[in-house]
């Protein structure tokens, strides 16, 4: 029953329709006309702490994406600037995306700032330099590991040139691909929280 469970998400991934879904449906489906719950008061607070190198995940509670992908977390990006226009990389249906924090708080009820404690100033400024000259992939729609496309947590394992984060690999739903999720580097090892707005008050 798995091979054929397993074989049938191999053909399915292969599709038009289900690259169709993922890039023009399914990050449009929100189970709510009304805002998040994320404020103003929270992003000016997350902002203070924010740093270029840092990552970034977050959820939207409403999103028919956080009920696909598993975990506490549904989307990561990467701080590479504070710059008020081109702060935050991320890999959308929309393939790269250039945003500002704000941005990326907007649609989120939660959002969680991470580093790690072994990254120094310079090792920073080569995840910044790693993550342009990776410039503007494709969103990876199969999942796969590689820089020829990214997913959105992918992108952010993929500039910790060092693996310095200890993120583990897991099995994406069950087809024996190697494949790192946004609470997986939630979960790493090495990983520090610095900032997580479900704990403001």
């Amino acid at each position: 029953m798995k091979k054929l469970y397993r074989k049938f998400l191999l053909w399915l991934t292969e599709t038009k329709l289900y690259n169709y879904a993922l890039k023009h449906i399914i990050p449009y489906i929100r189970f709510s006309t009304y805002y998040t719950s994320f404020r103003g008061w929270k992003y000016h607070r997350g902002y203070k702490i924010l740093e270029p190198g840092d990552g970034v995940l977050t959820i939207d509670n409403k999103k028919l994406t956080t009920f696909l992908i598993p975990g506490e977390f549904s989307h990561a990006a990467f701080c590479r600037s504070k710059d008020g226009k081109y702060e935050i990389t991320e890999m959308t249906h929309t393939d790269t995306t250039h945003s500002t924090f704000f941005d990326v708080c907007k649609e989120a009820d939660r959002v969680v700032i991470y580093d790690c404690p072994d990254w120094t100033p310079e090792y920073r400024q080569k995840m910044i330099d790693k993550d342009t000259e990776l410039g503007d992939v494709p969103y990876d729609n199969r999942f796969e590991l590689g820089i020829a496309a990214l997913s959105c947590s992918e992108r952010n394992y993929e500039i910790d040139l060092m693996r310095t984060l200890g993120a583990s690999l897991e099995d994406v739903a069950g087809l024996g691909r190697p494949y790192i999720s946004p609470a997986g580097l939630y979960k790493a090892d090495n990983v520090r929280i610095k900032w997580d707005s479900d704990l403001e008050s």
